[in-house]
């Protein structure tokens, strides 16, 4: 039944965009396809489709939105109250996704760095492991890593934020307790 609404609402308003989805693909197009067709995810929202539903692979339209980098889909999917903790048959949330396809080709978008961001901003969880052992950050690639974002110092001070970039020549290769001596002494 609820297949058969999606279905019907899906060939209701794809069809107008000019687009030629297979029987219940276009749902899940909305948040992958976000480039070429914005109003698509519009649309199921002013239906008022369950956002939350999940693909065979277990992945919402947050997971595909976050995995292709269009920021502008993920938050408004997120304003509209898809989980940011949903996992997939992998283990994996939405910023893992995110994590994973930065930097990588074959993405039909580009802002998985701010989509990363965004999802720790919006208290995005960065400890869950996957059925892999990963966390999301750990996808990061190395140009993106970042140490001690976020991170208070607890020292009877008024807490403030310390991003260190992680590269070759940074404390963190040293090993952490080099960094924090570090970064206290500046």
């Amino acid at each position: 039944c609820v297949l058969l609404l999606a279905a019907a609402v899906a060939a209701a308003f794809l069809p107008s965009h000019g687009r030629k989805f297979a029987m219940g693909a276009g749902f899940f197009d909305a948040a992958t396809h976000f480039d070429a067709a914005p109003e698509a995810l519009h649309d199921l929202i002013d239906a008022g489709l369950d956002l939350a539903r999940v693909d065979r692979d277990g992945k919402t339209l947050l997971h595909l939105a976050c995995a292709q980098g269009h920021l502008a889909a993920v938050v408004l999917l997120a304003q509209n109250g898809v989980p940011l903790e949903a996992q997939d048959s992998d283990g994996r949330t939405p910023l893992h996704l995110a994590c994973l396809m930065a930097g990588r080709e074959g993405a039909r978008g580009s802002e998985h760095a701010q989509v990363v961001a965004f999802l720790q901003e919006q208290g995005a969880a960065t400890g869950t492991q996957d059925v892999y052992g990963h966390t999301p950050l750990s996808y990061l690639p190395q140009a993106l890593k970042s140490v001690g974002r976020k991170t208070a110092f607890v020292d009877g001070r008024e807490p403030s934020w310390v991003v260190s970039v992680v590269d070759e020549k940074s404390a963190v290769r040293q090993g952490a307790v080099a960094q924090v001596v570090a970064t206290m002494t500046r």
